[in-house]
């Protein structure tokens, strides 16, 4: 799977810049103002490791979309869309509120749905491996909820938007 997707925390600039005017910025001024977010060694910027959709069918149960906070990484109708392509579509934008509110939902999801879903015959089909998924596999996804998780919480502490985007 080569699809990524990453969360960027926003400065109130960048909303501003991302909300305002930017549609019509030069595809130079996009990319000089993104680079820092998707192709450095960012601490504001959260990478999926391409576990994009894995991790999103681990918080919802569902493969694309879903109901609830939890379903803000791979659902287009969560968050606000601005008027950017990344790469595969639009990013989204979530106010602090909205941050807030998705890393409590991740922080009080239990073990147990986690698991079955882990298990599950879908969750190995959003995945074109040609072996079933394995431990290895299932300890690397859990290994980046964790992260989502920590740097959610982060960013729900310090009162940030953040912008979830495909790249």
């Amino acid at each position: 799977m080569s699809v990524n997707g990453a969360i960027v925390r926003l400065s109130d600039d960048d909303l501003a810049w991302l909300r305002g005017g930017s549609a019509h910025a030069s595809g130079d001024e996009l990319g000089d103002r993104t680079a820092g977010w998707f192709f450095a060694d960012n601490p504001n910027v959260y990478e999926f490791e391409k576990a994009f959709l894995g991790v999103h069918f681990i918080l919802t149960g569902s493969s694309f979309g879903g109901e609830g906070v939890l379903s803000f990484i791979a659902n287009d109708a969560s968050g606000e869309a601005v008027p950017h392509d990344f790469g595969y579509g639009p990013g989204r934008v979530f106010e602090p509120a909205a941050v807030r509110s998705i890393a409590s939902a991740i922080e009080s999801l239990s073990a147990k749905p986690v698991r079955t879903r882990l298990d599950s015959a879908e969750l190995a089909s959003i995945y074109p491996f040609t072996r079933p998924l394995e431990d290895d596999d299932k300890e690397w996804l859990l290994a980046v909820l964790q992260g989502l998780m920590t740097f959610m919480r982060r960013a729900a502490d310090d009162g940030v938007a953040i912008l979830v985007a495909v790249v």
